[in-house]
């Protein structure tokens, strides 16, 4: 098990030392599950008190006194330096392994890892240092940048254009043909033919079990940074702008076009054809069928600003209550059946 001193974990993550400076760490622990050997990271002020005095604390300044920790401005950022520090996952080696196909006429950089049953297609183009864990699929003319890591029974469609640094977990489907019929004249449906591609901008995060759609023509693209969550789908010729973030079971309808900084709640939609601009925040469960403009944040169904929304649920509340009354004045002047 890794070990660090308290005075390393300050010095990395630009902290104040707060008693035994050569404390011994061995991991990041959280309150519900306390080891004197741990680093507990507390954030809110309230879980302070409930954690013993043996146990080494890393919280805002101020807060500690009296045992051993660390104290810095935002405690939670701190997560993202040490956690790594006691990940029991590694990179795996560089190399094909024997189960895995990879077409002659593929070519992969320097120190990739290929996993069990992997298939690299021809005209696939792998970054150095990429990583394919067991069962990928990558297509053909598939281009993948350095230090991306696709993990398990992930598939890579035809064409696909992947950044560096992106990771994609398990059970995500990029590349997928969009969702486009067109009604027949007999009563059934004809497909439109899908010969676009997607496009993963750099430093992308997609989460496990998404599917991002193909596009009919032209490109679905996600733009640099930003972050999805699972169950997330994204449908043909979207424009995601970068730093994004979508948390789980959101859709997003075709051809959408989102700009930058965009932040999306669980379970929320958004209909074909809307514009999103910069720096919008869609509530949880909202349902959004028209254009957004900027900074704007929206919930409900039909999404609406949140301050209008707040102020409908309000008037709902009040009608139940105005039923209620009315109900009383009825039964008073003998008007109930």
């Amino acid at each position: 098990m890794p070990e660090i001193t308290l005075e390393y974990a300050a010095k990395l993550v630009k902290g104040d030392v707060i008693g035994d400076r050569g404390r011994i760490i061995r991991g990041i622990c959280s309150p519900d599950d306390l080891r004197d050997d741990m680093l507990c990271v507390v954030w809110d002020k309230k879980i302070l008190d409930t954690v013993p005095r043996s146990v080494p604390l890393m919280s805002k300044k101020g807060t500690i006194s009296g045992r051993d920790g660390i104290e810095l401005a935002y405690p939670r950022a701190a997560l993202v330096k040490l956690l790594p520090l006691f990940d029991p996952r590694r990179r795996p080696a560089s190399g094909i392994h024997p189960s895995a196909f990879v077409d002659a006429h593929s070519v992969l950089g320097r120190g990739c890892a290929i996993g069990p049953n992997c298939v690299v297609s021809a005209g696939a183009v792998l970054g150095d240092r990429v990583v394919l864990q067991a069962n990928v699929f990558i297509g053909e003319h598939v281009l993948v940048g350095n230090d991306t890591v696709i993990e398990a029974a992930t598939a890579i469609q035809d064409f696909a254009e992947i950044g560096a640094e992106v990771t994609i977990h398990s059970g995500t489907s990029i590349g997928c043909d969009g969702f486009g019929f067109v009604p027949t004249p007999g009563g059934g449906w004809e497909k439109i033919p899908q010969i676009g591609k997607v496009v993963i901008e750099d430093d992308v995060e997609i989460g496990p079990n998404c599917t991002v759609d193909r596009a009919t023509f032209g490109a679905t693209r996600i733009g640099r940074g930003t972050k999805i969550g699972a169950c997330v789908h994204i449908a043909h010729n979207c424009d995601i702008g970068p730093d994004s973030m979508m948390v789980g079971f959101v859709a997003v309808g075709g051809s959408v076009k989102i700009g930058r900084g965009f932040l999306a709640g669980g379970m929320s939609g958004i209909a074909d054809h809307v514009q999103v601009g910069d720096n919008v925040t869609v509530a949880g469960r909202a349902g959004v069928s028209k254009n957004i403009g900027d900074g704007l944040t929206v919930s409900g169904f039909p999404a609406r600003e949140h301050s209008e929304e707040k102020r409908f649920q309000a008037s709902l509340r009040r009608v139940r209550d105005y039923g209620e009354r009315i109900k009383k004045m009825e039964k008073t002047v003998g008007m109930t059946e």
